[in-house]
């Protein structure tokens, strides 16, 4: 048994005839008839239940007839329920409003008729993920499935995502962002095949591509010099956004000796510092944390040391050294409070241009200057990358690389996912490491018969001379040439001896360590070692 109708539906509406709330003063009651109609049927379970269908009645018969015959099938055994059939008529998106959010006017909010995309948004709000991601993830995920043109589920298909995002890239999308958009899609059709709305996740095949060929954002880590000199120039500066300069001085040095993100330093409070454990301890609370997980992070030795003085200044603690008490009515006090963190890299910047205008007013001459003003020192941009407050992270992770901190142990205080990310996206090494690192490697390998070779091919002792310069290597075409050449050098030298004991043997071997005249890599003049220091 089924029945068709279209139901009357109650709207108030002004003296202009527009839909106002129920409590609008001079509202009318209207009882309007639905434009679309509803069908009322019997499952096979024997349950009532009701159905919307078109607005035109000879579709919504033909469809509702249909519903009932499946009822029946099921029913009588001939054919097993579809556990996908209502999640199939769902819509991705709304179809009011696409997926913007419905109105019905400036300040009044609708509620949006039932669709796939907001049933997840609600499911990333219930497993407690961040408001922002929420609202990231909305948003691209409506570009993709609008751009695509999805409707329903059975419309999903990788293909036309990875047309959609090539045609993106190709018009100036980078492929980060592509990226990133690949990971809201897929999971999404995580999503449909977890929560039982779909069979399989239809984006399971779509891969990434190389974001490392178009890179836009590449950061850099700030040399010791130049973090010192920042630090100089935030606590002398102007306050921004509530930060004194002080304020601003501890904020960069726990960014710079922590590893702290912006929102998590935006996070701290007075009881998130432990100065009473060995070593003091910094604390970040699950809820603010990226990876959504409570750390307990230990803090370098000068750090513990400039933030019991800090506090002592902002009589922020007692002067017991424990844990810092707080008012437990008001809560902890927040270490930086204020709404920095919405222009922290404009913050940085400006503290960045202050330290470089200083430095360039300490040249002596004129010539000296104009010198500084060719170098990058200090600049916010350069040819390594940018050095925005994100940079600071970089600075810190490079730091243990230089200080040959075990890549294990890096990533846990970087609190990474995985070792390649702390070593390929956050380490920073240049020449002078690289250089640094060559010298420590052990020489290169011989046999006792080629290191004597090599010997009375180059001679030995005080008066020997460089190898290519006493047998003119560089114009030898053949071993007989070499000979020759070894012979006349022995003749011209005082070490020239018949080998007659394992003494003279040992002699004969020993090379000159330096008889190139130098270090053939030397360190420019004022190098330091980028690692921290106690």
């Amino acid at each position: 048994m089924a029945t068709l109708y279209r139901p009357v539906i109650i709207r108030y509406r002004d003296k202009s005839g527009r839909t106002v709330k129920k409590d609008t003063p001079g509202a009318k009651k209207c009882r309007e008839r639905s434009k679309t109609f509803r069908g009322r049927y019997v499952d096979a379970t024997g349950k009532t239940k009701t159905v919307s269908l078109f607005d035109d009645r000879e579709a919504s018969e033909a469809k509702l007839a249909t519903i009932v015959q499946e009822e029946r099938d099921i029913k009588a055994g001939i054919r097993r329920r579809d556990p996908f059939r209502k999640h199939r008529e769902t819509p991705l998106l709304c179809p009011e409003c696409a997926g913007t959010g419905c109105s019905r006017g400036k300040k009044s909010q609708a509620a949006c008729e039932p669709n796939h995309l907001d049933a997840y948004i609600e499911h990333l709000a219930a497993r407690d993920d961040t408001a922002k991601h929420g609202k990231l993830s909305k948003t691209r995920l409506r570009e993709v499935i609008d751009g695509c043109g999805f409707v329903l589920l059975e419309d999903l298909n990788a293909g036309r995502v990875a047309v959609w995002l090539k045609n993106r890239r190709s018009t100036g999308t980078s492929p980060a962002t592509s990226n990133h958009y690949v990971t809201a899609i897929k999971s999404f059709g995580n999503w449909l095949l977890l929560d039982c709305r779909w069979p399989e996740n239809p984006f399971g095949h779509l891969a990434k591509v190389n974001a490392r060929v178009d890179v836009r954002v590449v950061r850099r880590a700030l040399s010791q010099e130049e973090l010192a000199a920042l630090v100089e120039a935030a606590e002398h500066g102007e306050p921004f956004r509530d930060l004194s300069g002080s304020d601003k001085a501890i904020l960069y040095l726990m960014a710079a000796f922590t590893v702290l993100r912006v929102s998590e330093l935006a996070s701290l409070t007075t009881a998130s510092l432990d100065f009473r454990a060995s070593p003091p301890t910094l604390t970040v609370e699950a809820s603010c944390s990226k990876h959504r997980r409570e750390d307990v992070l230990p803090l370098h030795p000068e750090l513990a040391l400039r933030l019991r003085i800090w506090l002592q200044e902002q009589e922020r603690r007692t002067l017991d050294g424990g844990v810092i008490p707080f008012n437990a009515a008001d809560g902890p006090e927040p270490l930086f409070p204020g709404t920095w963190p919405d222009r922290a890299a404009k913050m940085l910047r400006r503290d960045l241009e202050a330290a470089r205008v200083k430095w360039l007013d300490q040249a002596a001459t004129d010539e000296e200057r104009e010198e500084r003003e060719r170098s990058d020192y200090l600049n916010y941009e350069t040819d390594d990358g940018r050095a925005d407050f994100h940079a600071l992270r970089h600075t810190f992770i490079s730091n243990l690389a230089a200080s040959g901190v075990h890549p294990k142990l890096a990533k846990e205080l970087a609190r990474h996912s995985t070792i390649s990310l702390t070593l390929d996206r956050y380490t920073h090494v240049g020449l002078v490491d690289m250089n640094a690192a060559l010298e420590s490697l052990p020489g290169i390998p011989e046999t006792p018969e080629a290191q004597r070779a090599r010997c009375m091919a180059t001679g030995t002792g005080p008066k020997n001379v460089a190898p290519d310069v006493a047998l003119g290597i560089g114009n030898i075409r053949s071993l007989q040439e070499l000979s020759r050449e070894t012979a006349a050098a022995s003749a011209m030298t005082d070490d020239s001896r018949n080998v007659g004991s394992q003494e003279d043997l040992r002699e004969v071997l020993q090379v000159p360590e330096k008889w190139w005249g130098g270090d053939l890599n030397p360190r420019p003049a004022g190098y330091e070692s980028a690692a921290l220091t106690n």
